[in-house]
């Protein structure tokens, strides 16, 4: 029976309220502490009351995957490691849509200089994102979104200071969304525990990508369909044939790896579900797809959403991490529910959920879109 619960309020005010020893499996997206878009519940990661916490409420050798910032995963890795996890392995979530953050070091020492750079060319702005001139940090001022048509402005250096750092920049693009796999430690060996507990293993066979699947972003098959085994040839991989070949095939696809590729949610997956709910601004666009807007990237604001969360993980992303750590008919406990994406994963995959969200504008979004998404829950408690 697909059952889930929603708690509107503090995850580890919650969490005291559960059992010990009672959740399969924590799969979770906490605040990163990067401040995101001014937000107050984006000030620090979770620290060691919360990993406490939710040590506690899992089963031994149950897994928590718990998503961070590439510059802030650190504090979230100690906390659970300080409370008594095992750190397993970090996970990658590849997406290609980031936007390099990135000071023009040329441009900004002319800016000190206060020296004038001669307009020698422009390009077309990359869609979803701000165009114009440079202000004083040389980081883009001008306003409005563009569309793939606007022009933005191509400088030659002014200075010979300039001239020599032409080139370099501060930033590198973000393509990747790091998350801490850990476990709690096991109630004896893996055979005892997994027997007495049901958790304590991953799902190989389960999360494997079969052979063609996008999630894949490694070596691709062989002219025949199919990896005969190791690395074949591969873009990736210059293309070169004389590559390793040590292990066999499978017919279930490839192991599992710690990277998994897909694309942020679409707009149309964000807001199924939520058509009831009252429009606001937020989001913003970085790009189409057969018409249907990327969203998310924290750009120009200007979409009238009714799923107004910023940063919603992908269905397929959770779906995959879910299955991965949480055995049949188990519960995943999501301590960050935000606009509820690990519910609906959780609930596809046939296991029952518990999402905790403190932040009152999430919690009717989360409720919205998992019972549109899972609209044959024979119960539900909230």
């Amino acid at each position: 029976m697909r059952q889930f619960s929603l708690i509107h309020g503090d995850c580890v005010e919650a969490m005291r309220q559960m059992p010990a020893d009672s959740v399969d499996a924590i799969v979770t997206d906490p605040p990163y502490g990067l401040g995101f878009l001014g937000k107050k519940w984006d000030a620090l990661p979770p620290g060691l009351p919360w990993a406490e916490e939710c040590l506690r409420v899992l089963k031994p050798g149950g897994h928590i995957v718990a998503f961070g910032g590439q510059r802030t995963i650190h504090r979230l890795t100690c906390a659970l490691e300080d409370a008594g996890f095992e750190i397993r392995d970090l996970v990658g979530w590849l997406q290609w849509q980031g936007f390099p953050k990135s000071l023009d070091v040329s441009k900004a020492i002319d800016a000190a200089a206060g020296a004038e750079r001669e307009v020698v060319g422009s390009k077309a702005g990359w869609p979803g994102y701000r165009t114009g001139p440079t202000g004083p940090q040389g980081l883009a001022t001008g306003r409005g979104l563009s569309n793939g048509s606007a022009k933005s402005r191509i400088t030659a250096p002014a200075t010979d200071d300039a001239k020599r750092w032409n080139g370099w920049g501060t930033a590198l693009k973000p393509c990747i969304e790091p998350a801490t796999l850990a476990r709690k430690p096991l109630d004896g060996t893996v055979a005892a525990n997994v027997l007495r507990w049901g958790t304590g293993a991953l799902n190989i066979d389960g999360c494997r990508y079969a052979y063609g699947d996008e999630a894949w972003p490694g070596p691709g098959e062989d002219p025949g369909g199919r990896t005969v085994g190791g690395y074949t040839s591969s873009p990736v991989f210059g293309g070169a044939a004389d590559v390793l070949r040590d292990t066999e095939s499978h017919d279930l696809g490839r192991w599992p790896a710690n990277v998994y590729a897909c694309p942020k949610a679409s707009r149309r997956e964000r807001e199924r579900g939520c058509e009831h709910l009252a429009a606001r601004t937020g989001g913003g666009m970085t790009g189409t797809v057969d018409g249907d807007l990327k969203t998310g990237s924290g750009n120009e604001r200007n979409n009238q959403l009714r799923n107004h969360h910023p940063t919603v993980k992908p269905v397929a992303l959770m779906r995959w991490l879910c299955r991965l750590v949480t055995p049949p008919g188990g519960t995943v406990l999501d301590t960050f529910t935000g606009s509820g994406s690990t519910g609906i994963a959780a609930l596809a995959e046939s296991f029952a959920f518990v999402g905790v969200e403190r932040e009152a504008e999430y919690i009717e979004i989360a409720r919205a879109r998992i019972r549109g998404d899972a609209p044959l829950l024979n119960r539900e408690t909230a």
